[in-house]
């Protein structure tokens, strides 16, 4: 009977994976065969010389972004488990902002801080120049992204027993000894996990590019967009989305082959 009552509780999210996910997903793949077959599918994406030049810049973009997300983020999971609760909660209050404020008010607000003559220049008094530029791109990226990573680095760092910390100490290490021989280890799942989601997240970023990259900066994203919205051109965009999901199933493969994602994501769900 529980067996039962347990299968039971698994419908509800199993239709809403297959309304949800699923049925989208098998809709783009068959308005791509209709337009172009099968094969046609595969190959259209390659013969676009947009989106073979969009690739490797949303590549390289997403790398920046995860490498600038670890950094800051990193540092400010750090404060979050070293601050006083007051301080603490000021902290985590300013974090999930990014989660409570839309991505359209929050991408609008770095368009107001970017833009020639916008609040950066005015306090920097002199053009910056960085409004439609890929070195304003990335901050804005970062901003959004960072409470994924923070938040898995600061559940691994909360789980931290302080008693290993002291010992280290008593032994002689230093604070970077301490750093690198204890917290960097105790860490280093949160920093994979939440550089995996960060990474991912980036590949297919729409908004944030749209209104800051450039119209020369182009990523994956913005050139489906544009196949599906101004050009018209269902089959295509079906084509160069379902390519963009394989690739990015494809490097998660990856990560948890090499790095194992799977493993870390197990251990801080199963962690007292």
């Amino acid at each position: 009977m529980k067996s039962a009552g347990g299968r039971w509780l698994l419908l509800p999210p199993l239709a809403l994976l297959a309304i949800g996910l699923v049925g989208p997903l098998l809709a783009v793949v068959a308005a791509g065969v209709a337009a172009d077959g099968p094969v046609g599918m595969v190959t259209r994406p390659f013969s676009s010389e947009t989106f073979l030049a969009a690739a490797p810049r949303t590549l390289w973009l997403s790398l920046l972004v995860t490498i600038g997300s670890v950094l800051v983020g990193g540092v400010y999971a750090v404060a979050l488990a070293a601050a006083s609760p007051k301080l603490a909660a000021v902290l985590f209050g300013v974090l999930f902002l990014t989660f409570w404020v839309s991505l359209l008010v929050r991408t609008f607000g770095w368009v107001l801080t970017l833009q020639p003559s916008g609040a950066l220049d005015v306090l920097a008094g002199h053009p910056l120049d960085l409004y439609q530029t890929t070195p304003g791109l990335i901050p804005a990226m970062i901003h959004i992204l960072l409470p994924y990573l923070v938040l898995p680095v600061y559940a691994d760092l909360r789980a931290l027993d302080p008693a290993q910390v002291r010992a280290a100490r008593s032994l002689g290490a230093g604070e970077w000894q301490t750093i690198r021989s204890v917290v960097l280890p105790a860490i280093r799942p949160g920093i994979v996990a939440g550089a995996v989601i960060v990474f991912v997240l980036s590949i297919g970023f729409y908004v944030t590019p749209a209104f800051l990259g450039g119209p020369g900066g182009q990523v994956v994203a913005i050139v489906i967009g544009t196949q599906f919205g101004r050009l018209q051109d269902l089959g295509g965009a079906a084509a160069m989305g379902v390519l963009l999901l394989v690739a990015t199933l494809g490097l998660y493969l990856l990560a948890d082959r090499f790095l194992g994602i799977g493993r870390s994501w197990d251990s801080a769900v199963n962690r007292d």
